[in-house]
């Protein structure tokens, strides 16, 4: 896996990559300091424990990424497909439907964008993995 990181191209992605989710582990840390809108100790307790669980993911993507190891590759990949799985296949659990809790249109919608990056940033990554040079195929 690590021969990954001699594509040019793909290592500059997977930087791109790690600043997204150094993003995401920001947002999370908001969520927790109830900087994003609601009061995080009262929140459900399944929200809790996604900004938690997904903040250490992040965390580990930009470690990983940055260092250049297998275990930021595979925390990316963890990290992007469940939550492709979780934002569709658990989507009305997630949202808290039928609950005081549930979101409102523009959190669904956010959801769905969220699904949306996922897959793109897991194809691009397939992509160039398959077909980007590596540093001695471009030399």
């Amino acid at each position: 896996m690590t021969r990954l990181y001699d594509k040019p191209l793909l290592r500059w992605y997977l930087l791109l990559i790690a600043a997204f989710y150094a993003y995401g582990a920001a947002v999370h840390v908001a969520n927790m300091a109830s900087l994003t809108g609601f009061d995080w100790l009262a929140a459900p307790r399944l929200w809790q424990a996604l900004d938690i669980v997904y903040l250490v993911l992040d965390i580990a993507v930009v470690v990983g990424l940055l260092l250049r190891h297998a275990f930021g590759l595979g925390a990316f990949v963890v990290a992007a497909t469940s939550q492709i799985v979780l934002y569709t296949v658990f989507r009305d659990h997630v949202a808290m439907l039928g609950t005081p809790h549930a979101l409102g249109p523009e959190q669904m919608g956010y959801l769905t964008t969220l699904v949306a990056f996922h897959i793109v940033t897991i194809m691009v990554f397939a992509a160039l993995a398959m077909i980007a040079p590596t540093r001695a195929q471009s030399a």
